[in-house]
């Protein structure tokens, strides 16, 4: 099965192919040669495969002598894994059926990274630009970081193929510091509009009561109805009784 050939090759797979591999299986699931489920777990494999050999390189590493310094030093990155594996699917699913872009920009990405832009989207809205740090992305898109990482260079025109870039980052570096997040902003006018245009919670009518009220007012008129004719109706039964005694 190709779902099969795939993880083999991922699971002999060096770190600069992994997200080739990767990229590739979200192809043949837009193609329809795998289903949702074959290519997450595809995702899962490299991602599996990723962090064992980034523990191979650290302990085959040897450690450099350095003279003791009285800073603390930055804390090792530890591996993001979700905690409910379904429920971050279920969550990238909605994000996704919320149509954060507009057809033509959507083509360019996979599921998983339209879940990411919705997050970026939202947060331009709200703001005028996006700040928020790429696993606190991942962690509200219900994706990996490297989704992420992928989403953003898709969206600067530096992916596989070339393309219009609709977003700018902004790299905020500090020398002998840690780095500031990065600053996000659309410059698609496309995305723009369709950001400015998407439906709004009182366009929606969440929360209205007006069905519930219309709904009662027209019940309650009918019942009057029916109240102020029956004796009318009883008076002409009556009267077509005596009509036939007659």
């Amino acid at each position: 099965m190709l779902a099969d050939d795939i993880a083999d090759r991922i699971a002999a797979a060096c770190p600069n192919e992994l997200d080739d591999l990767v990229r590739s299986a979200w192809c043949h699931h837009v193609n329809g040669r795998l289903t949702e489920n074959e290519v997450e777990a595809l995702d899962e494999v490299a991602r599996a495969r990723r962090e064992a050999l980034q523990e191979r390189r650290t302990e085959t590493r040897p450690k450099p002598r350095t003279a003791p310094s009285s800073t603390p030093r930055a804390s090792a990155r530890r591996p993001q894994r979700s905690p409910d594996r379904q429920a971050s699917i279920e969550r990238r699913r909605r994000l996704v059926a919320s149509g954060p872009l507009p057809p033509p920009l959507a083509a360019r990405f996979t599921w998983g990274e339209i879940a990411v832009m919705r997050i970026v989207g939202d947060e331009c809205r709200a703001h005028g630009y996006c700040t928020l740090h790429i696993d606190a992305i991942a962690a509200r898109a219900g994706v990996h970081r490297t989704t992420v990482q992928n989403a953003l260079r898709e969206a600067q025109g530096r992916g596989e193929v070339p393309g219009v870039p609709i977003i700018s980052v902004q790299e905020r570096r500090r020398a002998g510091q840690r780095s500031l997040t990065n600053i996000i902003r659309i410059i698609s006018r496309e995305w723009r509009d369709w950001l400015h245009k998407g439906p709004s919670r009182s366009a929606m009518g969440v929360g209205s009561k007006c069905t519930a009220i219309k709904k009662s007012s027209t019940t309650d008129t009918s019942k009057k109805e029916r109240s102020s004719d029956a004796p009318s109706r009883r008076e002409a039964i009556s009267r077509g009784k005596e009509v036939a005694l007659r």
